[in-house]
Order: C-alpha cells, then sequence, then structure tokens
C-alpha cells in the first residue's frame, strides 16, 4: 500500500462497472429512521462545513478512497454480495445526515439504514471511446473524480461507491467514500476485507487452491481468509463510537491533565496553532487548488540505520520521525522549541476493524536548542520521542474539549482554527491486510479540492520512508514545498549517513524563514501516528 495521487492509478483499460444500491435498498435508506445521538466531533465538524459549502453552491470534494488490482476470476454478482456483507457489517456506512437544521445553528440528524435492507448491484458503465489528446489513464481518472463527487455526499445513502475495471487478467477495484465516515485506516483496511469477503462468495477460492497451498500465493491472486480468525457479522459500531467520545468530553474537567498540556502548548506558541514552516505565498483565508506531492525520505537501507538510532537512545521510530520535522523546522524558522499538531488514532478494543472517522488530535511540543549550542538529531531524539509518547496520553481526551476550554479562556485565538498544520505518522506494515493481494496493490488517495496548507503525512513500508503532503498548485507554495523536501530529506540523511544529525542553524540552514500558511478545516485524512 502507498499513500499519493490518485492518478496515479490506472489499469489496462477494460469493462468498467459499478456496484450500486438496489432500488429497495435506496427506498428503504430514503425512509430510514432516525438514530439518536450526535455525531462524532469530525463528523460534526464536517457536516456544518459541507451544510455551508451547499447553500454557498460551492464544490464539495472532502472524500478519501484506495483503489487496487486483483488478478483471477471476476464475478460481479460476488462483487456486489461481498459489498453487501461488508455494509451490514460496519454500521457507520448505513447511516446518513439531514443537515438542513445546520443553516439555522442546529445539529445534524443521523438516519441508519436497517442492515436487512442493504442490498447492492453490478451496472455496466458506457465503455472507454477515446477523445482527440485523451488516453485511458487520464479517462479513467476523470471518470473516478466524477463517480466520487456525485457519490460520496454525507446527506444522502450511500455516501460510498465501489467499482471495478476488468480487464483478460484480473481486475482493478476502487472505492471512495465521504470523509464523515471514513479516515486513513479504514480506507487502508476496506479493499482487503472486501478481498476476502469476494473471496468467501467466490466459493472457498478454489481457484486460488494450488498457490495457497504451497504456501505462496501468486502475485496479485487472492489470499485466503485465516479460518482461525474468521470476520465477526458486525464491527465495532462508530455510533457507539461517537456517544462514547461525547461522553468522555462532557466527563473531562477543564482542570484535566489533558486540557492543562493543550492550554500549555498553545499558551508557549503565541496562542496558536501550528503552520507551515515556510511561507506559502497565500493571502489570509486564499485558497488554491491542491497539488500532492510525494518524496522519499530513506530507502530500506536508511530505515534500518534509523531504527538502529533510535532504539540506541531509547526512542521507538516515531520519536525519531518528529525529530527529523523538528530539526528541519529549526533550521528553516530560527526558532528554539517545536509545536506540532499531530493526527492520532482512536481506535479502542473493540474498534480495531471499525469503519470510521476514528481520530484524534494532540499537541507533540520539545526544545530544539539549548544553551545556545546547535541541536544534533541525537540531541533531540530522546526529548522528541518522550513529546510524542505524552501526546499519545494527551489524545486520550477528544481534542474539542480542549478547544471548548482554550477558546472560552481565551488562550486559543480562534483565527488559528480553520488550518493547523497536521503531522500524521503511519507504519504500513502493521495494518491487518498486509500481505494481501488488495492492500500490497494498493494506493490510498484523497479528493483534490482546494487547500490553504501543506501537512504533512510521513509513511513508511518495508522498502522506504517517504512523506506526502497536499500543497496549494501555486509557484510560490512549491517553491516553498521543494525547499521543505530538500531540508527534511537531508535531515535524515544526515542523520543515518554516520554524522550526529544536522544542526541547527547549520550550513543548510540558508536564513530563518517566517512560517505562514492559509486557513481550512481543522480535518485530517490521516489514520493518526500509530509508531
Amino acid at each position: 500500500m502507498i499513500l499519493g495521487a490518485m492518478g496515479t492509478w490506472t489499469t489496462a483499460p477494460g469493462q468498467v462497472l459499478h456496484v450500486r444500491p438496489t432500488t429497495a435498498a435506496l427506498a428503504a435508506a430514503a425512509s430510514a429512521p432516525v438514530d439518536p445521538g450526535p455525531p462524532s466531533f469530525l463528523q460534526g465538524d464536517h457536516l456544518r462545513a459541507y451544510a455551508a459549502r451547499r447553500s454557498s453552491g460551492g464544490r464539495h470534494r472532502a472524500w478519501t478512497g484506495t483503489a487496487t488490482r486483483l488478478g483471477g476470476p471476476f464475478d460481479g454478482a460476488a462483487l456486489a454480495r461481498a459489498l453487501t456483507r461488508f455494509v451490514r457489517r460496519h454500521e457507520g456506512l448505513r447511516t446518513w445526515f439531514d443537515v438542513d437544521a445546520c443553516a439555522t445553528g442546529g445539529d445534524p440528524v443521523r438516519h441508519l439504514v436497517p442492515a436487512d435492507a442493504v442490498g447492492f448491484e453490478v451496472v455496466d458503465v458506457p465503455a472507454f471511446s477515446p477523445a482527440p489528446g485523451r488516453s485511458w489513464d487520464e479517462w479513467l481518472t476523470g471518470h473516478l473524480t466524477a463517480t466520487f463527487d456525485a457519490a460520496c455526499r454525507p446527506d444522502g445513502w450511500a455516501p460510498f461507491a465501489l467499482g471495478a475495471v476488468v480487464t483478460d487478467d484480473g481486475f482493478g477495484l476502487f472505492w471512495g467514500c465521504d470523509h464523515a465516515f471514513t479516515d486513513g485506516a479504514s480506507q487502508l483496511m476496506v479493499l482487503s476485507e472486501l478481498e476476502e469477503l469476494y473471496g468467501q462468495e467466490l466459493g472457498a477460492l478454489d481457484a486460488a487452491a494450488p498457490e495457497l497451498a504451497a504456501g505462496e500465493p501468486a502475485a496479485g491472486k487472492f489470499a485466503a481468509p485465516e479460518p482461525a480468525a474468521p470476520q465477526p457479522a458486525t464491527a465495532g459500531s462508530f455510533l457507539d463510537h461517537a456517544r462514547a467520545e461525547h461522553a468522555l468530553a462532557a466527563a473531562t474537567p477543564p482542570d484535566a491533565p489533558e486540557i492543562r498540556a493543550w492550554a500549555d502548548a498553545v499558551t508557549a506558541h503565541g496562542g496558536r496553532l501550528p503552520r507551515f514552516a515556510l511561507d506559502l505565498g497565500l493571502a489570509p483565508g486564499e485558497t488554491a487548488p491542491v497539488r500532492i506531492r510525494s518524496t522519499t525520505l530513506l530507502d530500506a537501507g536508511g530505515l534500518a540505520r534509523l531504527d538502529e538510532l533510535a532504539a540506541a537512545h531509547g526512542a521507538r521510530f516515531t520519536g525519531a520521525v518528529f525529530a527529523g520535522i523538528a530539526l528541519t523546522d529549526a533550521r528553516l524558522t530560527g526558532a528554539t522549541d517545536w509545536f506540532g499538531v499531530t493526527v492520532v488514532g482512536s481506535r479502542g478494543p473493540g474498534f480495531e476493524t471499525a469503519q470510521g472517522w476514528l481520530c484524534n488530535f494532540a499537541p507533540v511540543a520539545f526544545p530544539v536548542a539549548g544553551g545556545g549550542a546547535p541541536a544534533s538529531f541525537t540531541d533531540v531524539l530522546p526529548a522528541a520521542d518522550a513529546a510524542f509518547r505524552s501526546a499519545r496520553k494527551v489524545a486520550a481526551v477528544p481534542v474539542h474539549a480542549a478547544l471548548g476550554v482554550m477558546l472560552a479562556g481565551g488562550v486559543l485565538d480562534p483565527a488559528s482554527l480553520g488550518s493547523p498544520q497536521l503531522i500524521s505518522y503511519l507504519d504500513l506494515r502493521r495494518f491487518p491486510g498486509a500481505g494481501r493481494p488488495a492492500y500490497d496493490n494498493g494506493l490510498h488517495f484523497t479528493g483534490e479540492g482546494r487547500t490553504a496548507n501543506a501537512s504533512l503525512w510521513v509513511n513508511r513500508d518495508h522498502e522506504r520512508l517517504y512523506v506526502v503532503m497536499q500543497t496549494p498548485d501555486v509557484p510560490s507554495a512549491q517553491a516553498a514545498a521543494d525547499r521543505y523536501v530538500a531540508e527534511l530529506t537531508a535531515t535524515f540523511e544526515a542523520a543515518v549517513g554516520g554524522a550526529a544529525g544536522a544542526a541547527v542553524g547549520g550550513a543548510a540552514a540558508g536564513g530563518a524563514a517566517a512560517g505562514g500558511a492559509g486557513v481550512e478545516r481543522l480535518e485530517a485524512t490521516g489514520a493518526g501516528s500509530l509508531g
């Protein structure tokens, strides 16, 4: 599995099919009863933003998705049955929201589709007809964008879309879902779970039996589900998660340690949340079309050396990631301490494989220089690791509890709420689908709308450490991103190259630059820092 731009996924030209709700399922969804209880905090933010965008006639592209490639037979009816089982299992995917009340300050109202009313069928899409100067790859990217734009909306069911591209030697699968009902971890698990259900629907994977008997499934073929650990009929309910989240926030006192940790970090940094280290060249409130950038920071050999370096200093790999980012930011800004906001998964026991937006945010803050001396990577590493460990504890309380206290107390400048820089670290080797073809061949992507920010999504797999950035597609922002990723790469290369690490204020600094990104919603695609 890799994270990147949707346009980097393609297949050979083939027959395109969509798996859509049946007429009976759509009718049942339209009359689905109201389910009491609030949306999760992040859902609520998203739904109110959607309602405002809808009323103003703006384009909604707050969806995220994944796509993969599988070998073996294709059976549309089996795929429809697999999706039916999948959606019945995940209660959060059987919901939609009436957001009309949001226009007058009211709350969105959730509707829950009964599990036995869920059903899907496969429909054909008109064949690709090449236009002058337009390739299959361009058509496919445009088709996925249009499909997800139309389907992935929170005020109707189904707020997701599944499709396939069937070729002579297998098929591609693509899935998109409105962000209100999913997060990065959910997206990283969805297609491997569907692969398992599809294989079961095909009839015990007879076609793959020879490879499975040998213990090594052929590349691109189905991997058998583990018979000793069958998937349950239902997964942890996201609705239960949302109710528990609100109850926890209400029970958290204003002087709780988790609230104080947020307030201390924000107070020490001028009452504002973090921004990108460099000026992106946008005016306050200005946005620009998104450009997805991906940069390799370390290869497999570098990963091994960074693992050794972290272990030698009693730190986890995640601590090394944050040490590298902090040192880079310090070189670029001249700061002597660092403050970041990380995305943390909130999947407690029973919710490990749930589909939904199970994320929280936490502050990571630590010094990057002391006593007037430049700091090295190994100087900063223990503090970075300790700060992230503390952040995981802070993330036990929903961030909205801390935001409410800080706003009410005048600690936090409301203007900085719109678009803090978010940092996510994912170890892609650790997800349940790892080793299955749908996961190993997969790409996770987000809708490319508009942005004013440049958050960092740092990812590790067996082969490399890399960073994905959603950047404003304007020359000033791209120049800033060029400079930033060059500095970030240099930091990690220096750390594993035998030196103690890149020093703050060293030759690579090139002068300090004031940070300053624009504003956007406090939302995240990543599943959280899971290292």
